[in-house]
């Protein structure tokens, strides 16, 4: 068992490629039955970050392979990107 604040210091790796793709902004929660359905990541990429941008993630709560110490691996598709967000 874990609490929220505790997988929100996480850093979320994509497994496909070894990519970092930030850290958990968010989490959608099923009001219904009470449990996650996704991680809303935000990654501040450096380059993107100089051009006032950040890239936003929706990672499905099936898609997490492993979740770590320090990390949360994940299964994830680039074609999820929710979007740019202008910061």
């Amino acid at each position: 068992m874990f609490k929220i604040s505790d997988i929100m210091e996480k850093e979320i790796v994509n497994i496909n490629n070894g990519r970092k793709l930030g850290f958990i902004g968010d989490i959608e929660i099923d009001t219904n039955d009470g449990t996650i359905k996704s991680l809303v990541v935000y990654n501040d990429n450096s380059k993107l970050y100089l051009l006032g941008r950040s890239e936003m993630y929706s990672i499905s709560w099936k898609n997490i392979v492993k979740i770590g110490c320090d990390t949360i691996l994940v299964d994830y598709k680039d074609s999820n990107i929710i979007n740019e967000v202008d910061i």
